[in-house]
């Protein structure tokens, strides 16, 4: 069984869950909330490290399971079958608009004159690839990646520091606090993400090493910054009104970047968003497979991803009309829906496997 250390999960998630932040929810949580959108991103922070404790408390209570034996152990085999189903619904839909994100941006930002389809081919080779190297070697392709795009990320924040004007961050609160509810909910989304820890067998590297709900802690604030730097960033050098124009704000950012002899820092939305996209889907991919395994029991696992693939495709093709479609339904409506799941599944979980925790422990005395 391949494992992934409480460290190395931080290194994991924060490839996969900025792809989601810089440029998928961008364009809005601004139409959302504006200039208060940064606002928004602090405000949700909480239900973040909740869901990071509950995470932390399955874990704990089911050392030994992924979310699939959990949910097993915790409602009985044919409950814990049926309700790994929408998880993998919500995986699927995850890779969707992932796939069709990167494959617009790919083609829109820097091979405009290149299929859809051949941008779309190769980028699966390389996820199958990674599906097929574990997600070990995935996991530790994310600890060499993070930390020149953290680093990258700071350089490119303070060589625009001129471009920025702050005043547009302000004021807050200027609509009252229930104007920001739906932005809320949508970032709660963004955390929600997280529920793909419980898709992975998790251990403590040393005997010294900080616990899971300490690096989940720091996964959430790390999450935090690099969201809350990408918006106030935008909305201070574009603000407001502008910047609701831009399809990918991010990577606006980025172009006015010149280091010496590079004059435009596109590589960096380049490491970013396909990257952390060919680590996000080929972690989705295994999250279905470890779910469905209740159902097949190990046996078929890429005819699982095959049957994905083909649903993914069939989506982006004939679901999703085109890129103001795919922001106005795709991710505006089906995205902060996806807190019913992410959220209400591993905390009623947690629930009545303490419930049952503490009944068993009543009757042993």
């Amino acid at each position: 069984m391949e494992v992934v250390s409480y460290r190395q999960s931080v290194f994991l998630l924060s490839m996969i869950m900025p792809v989601t932040g810089h440029f998928l929810l961008l364009p809005t949580i601004f139409s959302m909330a504006g200039h208060e959108a940064w606002v928004a991103i602090i405000l949700a922070m909480p239900l973040g490290f909740f869901l990071g404790f509950i995470i932390f408390r399955l874990h704990t209570i089911y050392p030994d399971s992924t979310f699939g034996g959990m949910l097993r152990q915790t409602f009985g085999k044919m409950a814990g079958k049926l309700m790994i189903l929408p998880l993998a619904v919500y995986f699927l839909y995850l890779i969707i608009i992932t796939f069709y994100g990167i494959v617009d941006f790919v083609q829109v930002i820097f091979l405009p004159e290149t299929p859809r389809w051949v941008i779309g081919t190769v980028f699966y080779l390389i996820v199958f690839y990674a599906l097929f190297v574990g997600i070990e070697n995935v996991t530790r392709i994310s600890e060499a990646l993070l930390p020149f795009i953290v680093i990258t990320g700071f350089a490119i924040a303070i060589t625009t520091l001129g471009e920025k004007d702050f005043k547009n961050l302000l004021p807050i609160f200027e609509k009252g606090f229930f104007s920001l509810f739906d932005a809320i909910i949508l970032t709660v989304g963004l955390y929600g993400e997280m529920t793909l820890l419980l898709m992975v067998q998790l251990r403590r590297q040393y005997e010294r090493s900080q616990s899971l709900l300490f690096t989940n802690s720091i996964l959430v604030l790390l999450i935090a910054i690099m969201f809350l730097g990408t918006v106030t960033g935008t909305l201070a050098v574009f603000g407001e009104q502008f910047v609701k124009t831009l399809e990918y704000p991010a990577q606006s950012i980025v172009r006015l970047v010149s280091f010496g002899f590079v004059e435009r820092f596109d590589i960096y939305g380049i490491a970013v968003i396909v990257f952390g996209g060919i680590i996000r889907i080929s972690v989705l991919h295994r999250s279905i497979g470890k779910g469905l395994e209740l159902w097949f029991k190990g046996r078929g696992k890429w005819g699982i991803h095959v049957t994905a693939v083909a649903l993914v495709v069939f989506f982006t093709v004939f679901g999703i009309k085109n890129y103001n479609h795919f922001i106005s339904v795709y991710i505006s409506k089906y995205y902060p829906l996806t807190v019913l799941i992410s959220f209400f599944i591993p905390v009623f979980t947690w629930m009545i496997a303490e419930i049952r925790r503490r009944h068993k422990r009543s009757k042993a005395t």
